[in-house]
């Protein structure tokens, strides 16, 4: 069959030497940690055959909803580099490479630090050609939710994600106000976060709940549109401060998936929603707005046990 190809890439610097992350990397059974993919569906069944680090080192996979394939080292360069072959079987054939390229730096104390570079070359039916730049999008995406989780694994040994889908449920309307951005993807903690402060100061009655509406998030030009926000169930009356929108939210129901963590996790949260969505076949509902509630105060528990409810209304 006919095939598109594509490429892409995501670095990161983990504060590790690089012989420790050419081990970590080199080795299938550590994988499930931090895999982007692994913690969609943390019970896809996974096999992994024949020795670390060896040329023939190998994973299979077969989930539900992530899919199957397989995955071999072909070669490798020590504590330098790792290339394999990449199979995917399901949702459907395509064969493709991925190499890990490490270059030993330092931290700012002068400590042993490795830029770690995660390359893909991939291929696409020939029927979805109209998707290329949304796959890259989406695979950059995972990638880059890797790399994020390979980073604190090995620098601390745990990763603090984990997500639990809790089925559709329906919501209570409410009226939410706050403050509306247009930003970069990437910016999204620099410039929510003290837009939350802003909010948190402010002279309003005491919310009910406290969240991020999402207007509009652009995975492949990276831009989003977003709502710091609290929220009451009961409309509020008092004087909007200068700047800060009100509206209404209908009655709905939505799926709901809960994410246990840091915040600079939630892009695993929201990887899973939409996994679900499009496994399950579930329309959105385009009159209600995705978002997203913190359950619980930063300032009052540790980062490893925020709780934040993410919601994808439908129909």
């Amino acid at each position: 069959m006919f095939s598109i190809p594509f490429e892409l890439n995501r670095s990161i610097t983990i504060n590790k030497s690089a012989e420790h992350v050419f081990a970590s990397l080199g080795d299938f059974n550590q994988w499930g940690i931090w895999s982007p993919w692994i913690i969609i569906e943390p019970d896809c069944p996974v096999k992994v055959t024949n020795a670390a680090t060896s040329i023939g080192h190998q994973q299979e996979w077969d989930g539900t909803r992530i899919g199957s394939g397989r995955m071999e080292l072909i070669e490798k360069t020590d504590n330098k580099r790792l290339a394999y072959d990449l199979e995917f079987i399901s949702p459907w054939k395509s064969q493709s490479k991925t190499q890990f390229e490490l270059e030993e730096t330092q931290d700012e104390s002068g400590n042993p630090a490795t830029k770690v570079t995660w390359y893909m070359q991939g291929t696409l039916p020939i029927f979805l050609f109209f998707m290329k730049k949304m796959m890259s999008a989406f695979v950059g995406a995972d990638y880059e939710r890797g790399l994020k989780m390979l980073k604190e694994y090995l620098e601390t040994g745990v990763v603090n994600s984990r997500v639990d889908i809790n089925g559709i449920k329906p919501q209570d309307g409410f009226y939410y106000v706050g403050f509306q951005h247009q930003m970069p993807a990437d910016k999204i903690s620099e410039v929510m976060g003290p837009s939350f402060e802003k909010l948190m100061k402010s002279d309003i009655p005491q919310p009910d709940l406290c969240m991020t509406v999402v207007n509009k998030f652009d995975m492949v030009n990276k831009q989003c549109d977003l709502v710091a926000a609290v929220a009451y169930k009961n409309k509020p009356n008092f004087a909007l401060p200068e700047g800060m929108l009100m509206e209404y939210f209908p009655p709905h129901s939505a799926l709901e998936v809960l994410h246990k963590g840091s915040y600079q996790h939630l892009p695993n949260g929201w990887s899973t929603l939409v996994n679900f969505l499009r496994y399950k076949k579930l329309k959105a509902n385009k009159k209600v707005k995705e978002y997203e509630v913190y359950i619980n105060n930063p300032q009052e528990v540790a980062s490893e046990d925020l709780e934040t409810a993410i919601y994808a209304p439908i129909r």
